[in-house]
């Protein structure tokens, strides 16, 4: 056995210094892989340049003006409507946290108070807090907005350093995941061609040790068959399957 592990260990040597200075078969095995991972290399990218075209995360500074500047003219401060009778210094500073500025009022007829982007009313039921979301007509996606900076300040308040973020997919079409799955089967019928079309070029360096009779010299010099044969796979199978 520690002969046999030798020889495997010699022919693995031998195996990885034939493909390092012959080019030829490595360059023919790297050609044939690219030609058929690119197309799946261009289809990857095309998917992955629709997906961030059509999809973008909606954020409160779009909205809301932010503590430090304000990003966007038609930003507002978020409206803040205390109907609980009591101060709310906690439920402030957690929005704050989200880099937003809030503006508080005891006003009770909403209808009198200027123009906003959204608001935010809390009422005291019992001893319950409800939480209303109220929203002004032109702003777009403003009440998921809304629920997520409400969300975001609920985690604040039990300490979580958790965010909750959100996404708009305006462009969204019922068939995207029916293309999406037709490109897997594609890619696989393409990597089942590649896994077919491989062993091919490996198997090149063993005809040619056939015609030149090494094989046959090595064996008369006491190389075990299996050790030939298993030497080999220690380089050919890892490069297989890491292409």
């Amino acid at each position: 056995m520690a002969l046999w592990r030798q020889q495997v260990c010699a022919m693995t040597r031998v195996r990885f210094l034939k493909l390092k200075h012959e080019g030829k078969v490595l360059r023919s095995i790297l050609l044939f892989f690219g030609i058929f991972i690119l197309p799946m290399l261009i289809a990857f990218i095309v998917l992955r340049l629709w997906d961030v075209s059509s999809n973008w995360e909606i954020t409160s500074s779009s909205y809301f003006l932010p503590t430090k500047e304000k990003t966007q003219n038609k930003s507002t401060n978020l409206l803040i409507f205390n109907d609980t009778g009591s101060e709310i210094e906690d439920f402030i500073a957690a929005l704050k946290t989200q880099n937003i500025i809030p503006e508080i009022t005891l006003e009770k007829n909403i209808t009198s108070i200027p123009m906003h982007n959204g608001a935010i009313k809390i009422s005291l039921e019992g001893k319950s807090y409800r939480y209303t979301v109220m929203c002004s007509a032109e702003p777009i996606n403003c009440f998921p907005v809304l629920v997520n900076i409400l969300s975001n300040t609920f985690l604040r308040l039990f300490n979580s350093t958790a965010r909750f973020r959100v996404w708009s997919v305006p462009f969204y079409s019922t068939e995207y995941p029916e293309t999406k799955n037709e490109l897997f089967f594609i890619c696989l019928t393409y990597m089942l061609i590649l896994a077919a079309g491989l062993p091919p070029h490996f198997a090149v360096s063993s005809m040619e040790d056939y015609k030149l009779q090494a094989r046959a010299q090595l064996r008369l010099a006491g190389l075990f068959p299996s050790a030939y044969w298993c030497g080999q796979a220690l380089v050919d199978v890892p490069l297989f399957w890491t292409l």
